[in-house]
């Protein structure tokens, strides 16, 4: 039985993924960027686990079973919503508003700007980039919050520039701003072997410059290179401990897939874990969580040092507070940095609410893309940014995706209210 609904889930994913292609023509649709996020952690881990008889060392038949079919509820949902969402009808009445793109170019430059400064800041506090990068897991860091959140700037400069309203390509100052506000992002993602990074550089950038030109690269291509990206993520976390400044050691391609047989850090594993610990507690946050990183993740820590204890979340210092129900009941050691991906976390929150939250999830990225293909605009670049944080929000969850939205949308908002007008100048001339 347990077998029979995982090949369901990849069966409902793969249809989804061809039905929005077929109804909507379009490969940038949310169900096209998502599914087979769902079908590998949620699909293909679980049958990897079963071969390797690793599943049912950790959890038993009988609670893996009600794990997968919250899986199908909550996939079902976000399916539901985006679809739902997509079709809902979008009045065209602002594509006739214009954007003044001095304003916008020089916002982007801006933003770019202040991000760069964060970002050397770090490398020079982490001992320059070989000190942060001259180990396996490398990155920069600083102890001050709105410094780390800075770096998200370039990417908000990144898709300004990338907007339809500035895409210049013959222009050598718009390539350099690319490049130059990209290679932070670049850095991490190669040298950090991160995953998130990976994605977001690659994903976006690319949906950006086929929205800029109102096209679309083909349905076949579109697959080839989400493959190619998808192996290049697995290859940086399999190498992950061979890939630093000044590394002697031999990449391999070999086992690239081993993450998906990790032990109670895998997401699926640690995800039915911290359903079952939680059903069996009957300890959910209840919204606590979303409302924390709303309303005190901002408040920076040296002001308040103890803000999640306070504010009745400590649990948030430690995987941000996925295994709240505790899963010492269940023979575990929590695992630093695991991640119990989206089906795992909005169980932990909202209890059974985990599906209609799902679908409202999944609503809000139809409707999005629905307001970027039909008004486009500020909506693209919104749009954008949905598909960015995709990854986060189906390999970790909810509060992965918040504070990040928070940080690129306020400002892309504030920006393209900024620039509204009814005249245009020539920019990157």
């Amino acid at each position: 039985m347990y077998l029979f609904t995982v090949w369901l889930t990849i069966a409902v994913a793969a249809w989804a993924f061809v039905s929005a292609y077929h109804r909507y023509k379009d490969v940038f649709h949310p169900l096209i960027f998502t599914m087979p996020m769902f079908v590998f952690i949620y699909g293909y881990m679980p049958l990897k686990q079963v071969a390797s008889f690793q599943l049912f060392s950790f959890l038993s038949e009988d609670q893996v079973l009600f794990f997968q079919v919250l899986v199908l509820a909550v996939l079902g949902a976000f399916i539901y919503g985006c679809l739902r969402g997509s079709s809902a009808e979008v009045s065209s009445a602002n594509t006739a508003a214009t954007y003044d793109p001095g304003v916008l170019q020089r916002t982007a430059l801006v933003m770019g700007g202040a991000g760069m400064l964060a970002w050397a800041y770090m490398v020079h506090a982490s001992g320059g980039l070989r000190g942060a990068f001259g180990a396996a897991n490398g990155g920069v860091w600083s102890d001050i919050g709105y410094i780390r959140d800075s770096v998200y700037l370039l990417l908000l400069a990144i898709f300004l520039l990338l907007s339809k309203q500035l895409y210049s390509p013959r222009s050598k100052v718009w390539w350099a701003s690319i490049v130059v506000f990209a290679f932070p992002w670049l850095i991490q993602a190669l040298l950090g072997a991160r995953r998130g990074p990976t994605f977001v550089l690659f994903v976006s950038i690319s949906v950006s410059w086929y929205m800029a030109r109102n096209r679309r690269p083909p349905f076949l291509a579109t697959v080839v290179a989400g493959a190619l990206v998808g192996f290049l993520m697995l290859f940086l976390v399999a190498n992950r401990g061979k890939i630093f400044i000044g590394s002697q050691q031999e990449l391999s391609v070999d086992n690239v897939d081993a993450d998906t047989t990790s032990g109670a850090a895998n997401e699926y594993i640690f995800g039915a874990g911290c359903v079952t610990a939680a059903r069996q507690s009957g300890e959910y946050f209840w919204g606590k969580r979303i409302l924390a990183y709303v309303l005190v993740r901002p408040i920076p820590h040296q002001l308040w040092p103890n803000k999640y204890e306070d504010f009745g979340v400590p649990e948030l210092l430690d995987n941000a507070g996925v295994a709240k129900g505790g899963l010492q009941a269940l023979g575990w050691v929590q695992i630093p940095g695991a991640a119990a991906a989206m089906v795992g976390d909005f169980w932990v929150e909202l209890w059974w609410g985990a599906v209609p939250l799902a679908g409202l999830c999944g609503w809000a990225y139809g409707y999005c893309w629905s307001r970027a293909i039909v008004v486009g605009g500020v909506w693209n670049i919104q749009y954008v940014i949905l598909v960015a944080l995709s990854v986060y929000l189906v390999t970790q969850g909810i509060e992965a995706v918040e504070f990040r939205l928070l940080i690129l949308s306020i400002p892309t908002w504030w920006v393209w209210r900024k620039a509204a007008i009814h005249a245009v100048e020539p920019v990157f001339a």
